[in-house]
């Protein structure tokens, strides 16, 4: 890759800016772009393309288009692109449904921005 070409990609997808930009901070010094997307049709598009790739969803945007798209989309697409889903008190009795539909790692609550960055970078590997 060039110079100016990222060795890895991250799609958040949130209504509202919150992980996104806390995330490009968080990886400003690293060949990882951090692309934002305001509808989860937009995850598969963003990431296609690279060979590491990670998907981040924010369930309380969205809990139904979330939910639909991992019952229908991630089935359809055979490579495995990690997803990182954050959820909340209200959503924390989906875990094991989130994963036995493709989420490879659940956030029931908020952490720190660093923490998180730690978790997205042991998910590119």
């Amino acid at each position: 890759m060039s110079i100016n070409s990222p060795d890895a990609v991250i799609a958040v997808f949130e209504l509202q800016p919150y992980w996104g930009p806390e995330l490009q901070r968080q990886f400003q010094s690293d060949s990882v772009a951090v692309l934002e997307c305001r509808s989860v049709g937009d995850l598969f598009p963003i990431v296609n393309g690279f060979s590491k790739a990670l998907i981040v969803i924010y369930l309380d945007a969205a809990i139904a288009d979330c939910l639909a798209w991992l019952a229908t989309e991630v089935t359809k697409h055979p490579t495995r692109v990690p997803i990182v889903a954050i959820g909340s008190a209200a959503t924390a009795e989906l875990e094991w449904q989130l994963r036995e539909a493709g989420v490879t790692a659940f956030l029931p609550e908020l952490i720190a921005g660093n923490e998180f960055a730690r978790l997205c970078r042991r998910q590119l590997l």
